[in-house]
């Protein structure tokens, strides 16, 4: 019965908008006098078990899910390592890569470095008069900073009517204010206030690729950032930072590769999204009877 108990109190307590779902906020916020009081359904024993069973189906199918999130953004992690020191090789020949010593660390011998002013172009963020931010969908979706940023594109939340400076579709979105370095992907033309910059990449610089790179560079561009406390980063250090630069074909390799992991992620992140809804309304309807567990059986793939 515990199970059942636990479940039931959590249906119980969120229903009164004292606590959620999630294992571990019962205890937080209620007190034990409260539990003691609470009024629960009491079905048949083996209606008990039931239920408590497809609950604990659905909760051990999203923590799966969350463990095979958190493998995939590690195997991105090992990825980028590999990706932007040996290049699109195989992990079992890269002792085949020759490597030449940079200011940037090991790179392959026929990547170049290059300052990111030689192969791209920059827009500086400039908020506009608060007067012309809607919700109303009027003019361009604005973007101040990183608070829209998601896993790889932004989600506005405003508009602005009179834009001072564009984020063209494609561009790669920067945070130039603290936090300092997190990038997305413009999925279509922003209006950028001064938190943002927008780089585009010339003939030589594929975005994507640029995007995967932003990323992994993260730690060095913000050692690049001025202000002890709320750090920042200006054009200049923009247009002086330092990127390693392979041929295009390998640039759209690498963005392929990572590109790949991020579709995998993303759709775990769906699945996870859907099993917590699927979650709740379970527990809501388990517990109020409007489903009965006999009347359905549940397979959840792991």
């Amino acid at each position: 019965m515990d199970v059942f108990r636990h479940d039931t109190l959590a249906g119980e307590a969120a229903g009164q908008g004292r606590i959620s779902w999630r294992r571990g906020l019962l205890q937080q916020f209620l007190r034990l006098s409260e539990i003691k009081e609470t009024k629960i359904p009491l079905p048949p024993l083996p209606e008990q078990r039931a239920i408590a069973h497809v609950l604990r189906t659905v909760q051990e199918a999203k923590e799966a899910t969350e463990r095979v999130i958190t493998a995939l953004r590690e195997l991105k992690k090992s990825l980028m390592r590999h990706l932007f020191t040996y290049g699109p090789v195989p992990v079992d020949a890269i002792e085949r890569v020759e490597l030449q010593e940079t200011e940037i660390g090991p790179l392959p011998a026929h990547w170049r470095v290059v300052r990111l002013r030689e192969v791209a172009s920059f827009t500086m963020g400039q908020s506009p008069p608060s007067s012309t931010y809607n919700t109303s969908g009027e003019g361009l979706p604005f973007l101040q900073g990183k608070a829209e940023f998601g896993e790889v594109y932004p989600t506005p939340v405003k508009w602005c009517s009179q834009p001072k400076k564009v984020a063209s579709r494609g561009s790669i979105l920067i945070s130039v204010r603290a936090p300092v370095g997190d990038v997305n992907v413009a999925r279509e033309d922003y209006c950028i206030g001064r938190g943002l910059a927008a780089i585009n990449g010339n003939e030589v610089l594929n975005n994507w690729f640029l995007f995967y790179l932003l990323i992994f560079t993260k730690r060095r561009l913000e050692d690049s950032g001025t202000g002890s406390t709320f750090k920042s980063i200006n054009k200049g250090v923009l247009q002086n930072f330092l990127i390693p630069l392979p041929p295009l074909p390998e640039q759209r390799e690498i963005a392929r590769m990572l590109q790949a992991i991020d579709a995998r992620i993303e759709a775990e992140e769906k699945k996870k999204t859907a099993l917590e809804a699927l979650f709740r309304t379970l527990l809501h309807h388990l517990m109020t009877a409007k489903i009965r567990v006999r009347n359905f059986e549940l397979s959840v793939k792991r």
